[in-house]
């Protein structure tokens, strides 16, 4: 199997750091990391509220995706630390659909996903990433499992 295009689906927990890791080391120095880190932007109404409670003289600074575009920059910085050529996605969107969506675009030979282990009620309301992207990916699926 050739990998040019792989795509690592980062939130920024250990055990995306770890598919990052584990990519690292199976990737031709050529291929391409496509990092994809998904947010839920806020309604209208959540940022309404939260601006309600902020002084005016901050207001100015708040931003929604922060955090997400912080975790896709430590995401870059660890690919660029390992030796790997990295484009990043910042997807408004599901986990899962992000992943998946990067993975058609980019023709992705390899998707390489964490799996946190969630618990089973966690797993059966929201479901688990991983398994998202397991069942419904039209290329092949690493899952870096935690300790």
């Amino acid at each position: 199997m050739e990998l040019n295009n792989i795509v690592v689906g980062f939130d920024g927990s250990p055990h995306a750091e770890a598919a990052i890791d584990a990519v690292a080391r199976i990737v031709p120095a050529a291929a391409t990391v496509h990092v994809v880190t998904a947010f839920d932007p806020p309604s209208a109404r959540e940022v309404a509220t939260l601006l309600a409670s902020v002084p005016d003289e901050f207001k100015s600074t708040i931003d929604p995706v922060a955090a997400p575009q912080t975790a896709l920059r430590d995401a870059a910085r660890a690919c660029e630390r390992l030796g790997l050529r990295c484009e990043t996605h910042l997807v408004s969107d599901d986990p899962a659909s992000a992943i998946l969506d990067v993975a058609e675009t980019t023709h992705a030979d390899l998707i390489c996903v964490g799996s946190r282990g969630v618990g089973a009620t966690t797993r059966f309301l929201r479901g688990s990433v991983s398994s998202k992207v397991s069942n419904h990916a039209r290329t092949n699926v690493l899952i870096i499992h935690g300790d």
